[in-house]
């Protein structure tokens, strides 16, 4: 509708990989390096989503090793508090009328706030009037945030423990640590990635966490391009991996991946099934990622005969535009 071209897709910690690919490769083209190999742990956590990613970096070839990522983000932060706020608020909202929405929405609006504010301050105090009567005022820490959020928080640790187990490399191997997005600014997030990766800081080439992946999809739509930078910064190749497993689910079975996660792209698979009954003359082949379904294919034509015995191949294969 916007008659936008895409060019291709990016998960967001690729093009945080891309952008730092690129500040190394111009750093060692100014201290006239070798441009030894180094490996960088991405944390990318935003309201919807948290992704991380372990990429390995030399001379201007960024290699995505792992990608690991979970739909817990900032909102469900957000969601945890207002809870805790207001223990009985699923009640109080349970209407959904004019008055409710405009109480919700500035629940909502003030818990923001406080999050916020404590990615600064020790504590803060919330102070709002939610109409028909109902107030709160009341006086939060960070450690008490970091309570309320203990599960989000230790899933956060686990995904960053399964990429390294993943890309198979070791926590003292990891020469960079890069945290991106909305909750980079939290200290919890800072900490947990860094004790983790047990780094005292971490990169400061990003100087703007929100506009990481902007900057590397740029990087990546120019090299798409083919525009030419006489000093060599556009002179960088990205590998990806797939993030999620790509697979069938055929006449009601188990969900088969076809393309495991992490392979690296471009990547083409084929597999082999049969029929499960005798004389079945077409199936439906439903394609997956993970458990999102792609769509499906209905085969028709297959010759009649005992089950077992036809052949059905299934090819998928990810170009480099990872469509």
């Amino acid at each position: 509708m916007a008659g936008l071209h895409v060019l291709r897709l990016m998960p967001e910690p690729t093009a945080v990989a891309l952008l730092y690919a690129q500040q190394q490769h111009k750093a060692f083209q100014e201290t006239m390096g070798s441009g030894s190999e180094k490996v960088a742990l991405i944390f990318n956590m935003g309201a919807g989503y948290c992704d991380v990613a372990v990429t390995a970096t030399a001379g201007g070839v960024s290699e995505i090793k792992a990608v690991a990522g979970s739909t817990i983000g900032g909102e469900d932060l957000l969601q945890n508090m207002m809870c805790h706020l207001l223990p009985d608020s699923e009640n109080i909202f349970k209407n959904h009328g004019v008055k409710e929405i405009k109480s919700m929405a500035l629940l909502r609006v003030a818990t923001h706030d406080a999050i916020h504010r404590l990615s600064s301050q020790i504590n803060f105090q919330v102070d709002v009037d939610l109409g028909d009567g109902l107030k709160i005022c009341k006086v939060v820490d960070r450690a008490e945030f970091e309570e309320v959020n203990k599960q989000v928080f230790g899933k956060c640790e686990s995904l960053i423990i399964q990429c390294l187990h993943d890309a198979k490399v070791k926590v003292e191997d990891v020469n960079d640590v890069i945290i991106v997005d909305g909750c980079s600014y939290i200290p919890r997030v800072r900490n947990l990635v860094t004790k983790i990766c047990e780094v005292t800081e971490v990169y400061k080439g990003i100087i703007n966490p929100l506009e990481g992946a902007v900057c590397g999809a740029a990087i990546e739509g120019a090299v798409a391009l083919g525009i030419i930078d006489p000093f060599g910064n556009l002179d960088l190749l990205t590998i990806q991996a797939t993030p999620h497993a790509i697979g069938i689910r055929a006449d009601g079975n188990k969900f088969v991946p076809v393309i495991p996660r992490n392979t690296r792209i471009p990547a083409r698979k084929d597999l082999l099934f049969t029929t499960i009954y005798d004389n079945q003359t077409a199936t439906l082949i439903l394609v997956y990622e993970e458990n999102q379904l792609l769509g499906y294919i209905k085969i028709t034509g297959i010759p009649a005969a005992r089950k077992g015995v036809p052949e059905i191949n299934v090819c998928m294969d990810i170009d480099a535009a990872n469509v």
